[in-house]
């Protein structure tokens, strides 16, 4: 009797697993769908704008790639530790957003032939007390370094809401360039 009811407990297991591999389907061949999908993980280097002796300087740093969201959050991670003699006036302030907008010939702002239409970064920080002129000189030098990012808006959050600090290009931080240093428009 165990000796039949083992049987039969054997025809039931092959007899389910026929059931399931009998899906109707038929089999195809091997169809080639090109190379497998691979992640890069090499990263990129960036200018970014530090400061030495309280004077804009270029600075190489590590990025993960160079979009513009990578190059500033760069710029804000390598403000957290000094060295090298750099320092940065956006110590103690975070980074919460950078956006990407278009800005150009649909706004009246820029008539330029050759390339019509630019970019706007939005820039928005966090921190404790109000942004000061080098800080915002740092963000808007170092995202003018890409030349389709015409402007750089820049809002910080506090309290009370936001506080819009304006719309800027590198031309209006000049004065703060150390002296064999030349900045972006």
């Amino acid at each position: 009797m165990t000796r039949r009811i083992s049987r039969l407990a054997v025809t039931a297991v092959v007899l389910a697993l026929a059931g399931t591999a009998a899906c109707g389907v038929d089999a195809t061949g091997v169809v080639d769908a090109g190379a497998a999908p691979v992640i890069s993980a090499r990263g990129s280097v960036a200018n970014v704008y530090l400061l030495r002796s309280g004077r804009l300087t270029s600075k190489q740093v590590a990025t993960a790639s160079d979009a513009a969201a990578d190059v500033i959050g760069a710029l804000f991670e390598v403000s957290k530790r000094s060295g090298d003699g750099f320092g940065s006036a956006l110590s103690g302030f975070r980074l919460e957003q950078s956006v990407l907008g278009r800005y150009g010939v649909d706004s009246g702002v820029r008539n330029d032939p050759e390339n019509p239409v630019g970019l706007r970064l939005h820039v928005i920080v966090n921190g404790p007390g109000r942004l000061g002129r080098t800080a915002m000189a740092q963000i808007t030098c170092t995202a003018r370094l890409r030349e389709e990012i015409w402007a750089v808006k820049i809002t910080q959050t506090t309290a009370k809401g936001p506080l819009a600090l304006g719309e800027h290009t590198c031309r209006e931080y000049h004065d703060l360039a150390a002296p064999t240093v030349n900045l972006p428009p």
